[in-house]
């Protein structure tokens, strides 16, 4: 079921076969520092570490599977339980599809992926921003799928869907219950062989326009031209046509430029089932599958062959250098070395000095940034592609710290490295941690499915699995980490980026001119010659394909089993078994956190800082020894602070569970609280939280609860307040507040792995020494009352979006009653992609990329509210607000349709299939019972609620909980251009916040 927040404080990736991870963890480190610096991010360095067994894929003769006519069978791979090893059958069909499935009964679900080998990489100088355009054209409807009927069927049956798209591939993926495969199927085939008589003018130009809305969504935020800046910058100074030298969202000219006609040729191009793989797992049948997808794939016909794309070697001919300016606060310098590209027999090594250059605290990188105060983010990473690999170096400066300084120090620092080498024992940490990394692999079917679609894209139809991939990183050894310095970083020529605040923000009324998007290719007439003789050949079915497939009966969800118990002094524990993994996660929490900050005796923040502190070192280990403890063990542990609590997860090995909770121990027992580490955290914090003021999100985050809660009310507050308040902070404040709130009686513990419970009560029983100590944790009760409507604006400077929040202070979290039936009141409103919100503001007008809504729980029993959130088109913000108004008016005064409940009810029931798959999807499950004293049948109950729920009753929760007239309207953006239109809307008085967050509200009512 939905509706269920408990787990606050970490990062799920979306995307989790290997080399997305790699590729990913560079933007994820300097997206922390950029954006969410007070969420604590769960580093997918820290959850790995193993040693496997390393087996060759078995792979059984033809006659043992079943070879439908016209499809060919290619292999069957097995796996044995604790193999790093993904089973699988590949078939091809006759029009070249390629089709491998993967069997998982655990759960009574079924992914389903098809990944075109298309991206940006293949478009053509002056019509760039195809693929990620089509990208959302596929989501528009075929010609036996209306109009965004395939968002509604998949959310109907509880399922959840999206697509990407990279310079190499895109791809459309699908979770849902597995009753619904053959629906899905359907749906998928639709639009790869019926897209083209169903691509209409209208839809073309509202897709265009939400695109574009994209555009300046990623270009408005904080350095949010550094992807463009650099792409040029290292492949444009190669070859001005080297297809990785423009964005894979495209230039905006070149949309604007782009005819129908271009891009349905693209899609004949490209989009046929001869370029296409398609990978199922999950709860099925392979014969069956197989079955199923030939009946509605094989009619398609194939398109035109697709070479293998050949480019030479990226070479620059000297360093590249560039500096522009953003309205930022902290200077970035970011350098990429040209490398080489996935898969290819030095990424491996390069990879691992990646890691050993700045992967841990005891890392060249962050002694000499970090730790000697010269920048509080640097990190190094090699993100590679079919065509290329950058081997990347990002380090986020304090202010006003010069970029010849940082650029030396680099500089400095490889030489550092040469000479300073590395040891036996940090080449085998950093082996442990990318070989560990393949265990987040096997928790989900996505993540199966796309590590299946990234080894057939990549090896070209070898044979090639989780254990071949290990064995590319246990094979390295430390001359070949030397040598690939030597041969790509030392000496080498790179692209280098400077982003820079503008020194003209620093001066009073200053006015940036903001930076501007460069076409090299603007005005370019594109060779159409590869295009010629493309004509759209329409499948011949010998069945009716109007017709959707009936689903059988759907399975019952399988809720994890439960043990529960109390250690000696009251301390609650829940457990649950987990198959797929040989991982233990734990999950702690510690209640109170910011709710006991009161601004005086523990400054706000402090709860949040008392977190990182305990990260840091113990009695027994200094900072330093204690990461590489838990990187010996394959072990994590990280905590953080929130709003209601300080929260602690562990993972670790089966094996490892006793050293794990040794560690453990020392870091919630004995904290150092060392004033080196305090003094360290607080100044890099503070600049973080400077930083925010210019992430136009975060601005409005911070700007929309104080007004909802107050100025001085902790609710009211993010978790590490605003700066002025997080320079109060000492290190006093920390060490009191760690003993205020360590009490046995606001200590509560989840574990998911495979362990007895009396393995469980045994590594645990450490916790029953701590003390059992009455801590209040306060109600608030005093909060603004606004009798209207009220709006609040935030000047962020020249933005071409505008963040607006719309919403009121509401209803205390329950499971089973008026917080939760007003969520599922809200479902058509704006709590999915056909909501009323949605539908209108984005596919209709075209104003942004997208806009929900949703009731938002507040701590224990205390009010949460409700929020209308989204990044509108800056002229059209006005607009928005109006069309919005006018939304809620005819919801609370015509009340939800008889097919909107319905549609309501499917889609929430159908949802709890997919709630219990991974590791992270339990330990949510029981944390939610433990925090919450919920019984373990709550979904079920909530089930029987929605199911039973009239269209009066919900038309009453709208008339009770849905106050449109007494909304709390906050907008972030370029408020001088914005401030008349504003003004026209009539809605009382307007005002002002400064950026800083400090600054107390005015309640202004209407007469």
């Amino acid at each position: 079921m939905i509706y269920d927040y408990e787990m606050q404080g970490e990062t799920i990736w979306l995307y989790s076969n290997p080399n997305f991870m790699k590729m990913t963890k560079t933007y994820s480190i300097l997206l922390l520092a950029i954006t969410l610096m007070y969420t604590s991010l769960v580093s997918v360095a820290q959850q790995r570490k193993a040693v496997l067994t390393t087996t060759a894929p078995d792979v059984e003769p033809e006659k043992k599977v079943s070879q439908p006519s016209g499809t060919r069978f290619i292999e069957r791979v097995s796996a044995n339980p604790g193999e790093a090893k993904i089973s699988y059958s590949k078939f091809m069909l006759h029009n070249g599809l390629t089709l491998l499935v993967h069997e998982d009964h655990s759960s009574p679900v079924v992914h389903v992926e098809v990944t075109y080998k298309v991206g940006s990489s293949r478009e053509l100088p002056g019509r760039s921003g195809f693929a990620h355009f089509f990208e959302h054209m596929m989501f528009q409807g075929s010609e036996h799928v209306a109009d965004e009927e395939h968002f509604k069927i998949i959310q109907q049956a509880g399922g959840n869907m999206n697509g990407t798209t990279s310079r190499d591939r895109t791809n459309y993926f699908q979770t849902v219950p597995a009753h619904m495969l053959e629906t899905v199927l359907w749906l998928e085939a639709d639009r790869m062989g019926f897209l083209p008589n169903a691509m209409t003018n209208e839809k073309f130009e509202v897709q265009r326009s939400t695109v574009k809305n994209e555009m300046k969504q990623t270009y408005g935020a904080p350095y949010g031209f550094l992807s463009e800046v650099r792409d040029q910058l290292l492949y444009g100074t190669a070859s001005q046509e080297h297809p990785y030298s423009w964005p894979i969202i495209g230039f905006e000219e070149d949309l604007n430029n782009a005819t129908r006609n271009d891009m349905e040729l693209f899609f004949l191009r490209y989009y046929g089932p001869n370029n296409a793989i398609l990978v199922i797992s999950g709860d099925v049948n392979t014969d069956e599958v197989v079955s199923k997808v030939e009946k509605y794939f094989n009619p398609i016909p194939a398109g035109p062959a697709v070479g293998k794309l050949s480019v030479p070697p990226v070479r620059l001919p000297e360093s590249q250098y560039k500096t522009y300016y953003d309205n930022v606060f902290l200077p970035l310098t970011y350098i990429t070395y040209p490398t080489v590209p996935s898969f290819h027999p030095d990424e491996a090594a390069l990879d691992m000095l990646s890691e050993i250059m700045a992967g841990s605290k005891s890392s060249i990188f962050h002694r000499n940034f970090i730790k000697e105060e010269n920048a509080i983010q640097a990190s190094v990473s090699h993100p590679t592609f079919q065509l290329s690999g950058e081997f990347t170096m990002a380090v986020l400066a304090y202010p006003n710290m010069e970029s010849k300084f940082i650029r030396d120090l680099i500089a400095k620092t490889l030489e550092d490295f040469e000479k300073e080498g590395f040891t036996d024992e940090d080449l085998e940490m950093v082996k442990t941690d990318f070989i560990s990394n393949y265990y987040d692999v096997m928790e989900s079917n996505m993540s199966k499915s796309s590590t299946l679609t990234s080894y057939e894209l990549s090896k070209s139809g070898q044979s090639f699995n989780l254990d071949d991939d290990i064995n590319r990183y246990r094979k390295v050894t430390k001359a070949d980490v030397l040598r690939v310095y030597n041969k790509y970083i030392k000496n080498k020529p790179f692209a280098s980026i400077t982003v820079e605040r503008d020194p003209i923000l620093n001066q009073p009324g200053g006015k940036m001119t903001p930076y501007r998007s460069f076409n090299p290719f603007a005005g370019i007439q594109p060779d159409y010659s590869d295009f010629k003789g493309l004509t759209y050949q329409r499948p011949v079915d010998t069945f009716d394909r109007s017709v959707r497939p009936s689903s059988p009966p759907s399975k019952p969800a399988v809720i994890p089993g439960i043990q529960q118990f109390q250690l000696e002094n009251g301390i609650k524990v829940m457990s649950t078994g987990n198959e797929k993994s040989p991982r233990v996660m734990l999950y702690l929490t510690i209640d109170g956190g910011q709710l006991l900050e009161d601004g005086k005796k523990f400054p706000y923040g402090t709860a949040y800082m008392t977190a990182e502190m305990m990260n840091e070192s113990t009695i027994q280990y200094p900072s330093v020894e204690l990461e590489r403890a838990l990187r010996k063990l394959g072990t994590s542990i990280s905590f953080s602070g929130s709003n209601s609590g300080i929260s602690c997860i562990m993972s670790c090995f089966n094996d490892k569970v006793k050293e794990s909770m040794e560690l453990l121990e020392q870091m919630l027992l004995n904290p150092n609280f060392e004033p080196t580490d305090f003094n360290l955290l607080k100044k890099r914090n503070k600049e973080s939280i400077a930083n925010q003021r210019t992430n136009p999100s975060i601005v409005g985050q911070k700007a929309f609860m104080r007004v909802l809660y107050g100025n001085d009310n902790p609710l009211g507050k993010i978790p590490t307040g605003n700066f002025n308040d997080f320079n109060k902070i000492r290190l006093e404040h920390v060490v009191n507040f760690y003993n205020t709130m360590l009490s046995a009686e606001n200590i509560r513990v989840v574990v998911v792995g495979n362990l007895e419970e009396n393995a469980i009560r045994s590594s645990l029983k450490f916790m029953s020494s701590i003390e059992s100590g009455k801590v209040t944790i306060p109600t608030f009760t005093a909060f603004p009352e606004y009798q209207t409507t009220q709006m609040f604006t935030v000047n962020v400077g020249p933005l071409d979006n505008a963040q607006i929040m719309m919403g009121f202070r509401s209803l205390p979290y329950d499971a089973t009653g008026d917080f939760f039936k007003a969520n599922v009141m809200n479902f058509a409103l704006g709590g999915n992609f056909n909501s009323r919100l949605n539908l209108t503001i984005r596919e209709d007008k075209g104003w942004t990329y997208g806009i929900n809504s949703r009731f938002y729980p507040g701590p224990f029993n205390m009010p949460g509210y409700y929020m209308i959130g989204s990044s509108i088109k800056g002229k059209a913000t006005d607009s928005a607000i109006a069309e919005v108004l006018t939304i809620l008016h005819t919801y609370k005064t015509k009340g939800i349709t008889e097919e909107e409940l319905a549609f309501t009810k499917e889609a929430i029931i159908s949802s709890d299939a997919l709630n219990y798959e991974t590791v992270r999807d339990k330990a949510s499950f029981l944390n939610s019972m433990l925090s919450r004293n919920l019984p373990p049948d709550y979904r079920k109950l909530q089930g029987e609620i929605v199911s039973s729920l009239t269209v009066n009753e919900v038309n009453q929760y709208i008339q009770n909980h849905l106050h449109t007239d007494k909304l709390t309207i906050v907008v972030v953006g370029n408020i001088p251009v914005l401030k008349s239109n504003l003004e026209g809307l009539n809605l009382g008085k307007i005002q002002t916040l400064d950026t800083n967050g400090d600054g107390k509200i005015k309640i202004f009512k209407k007469k």
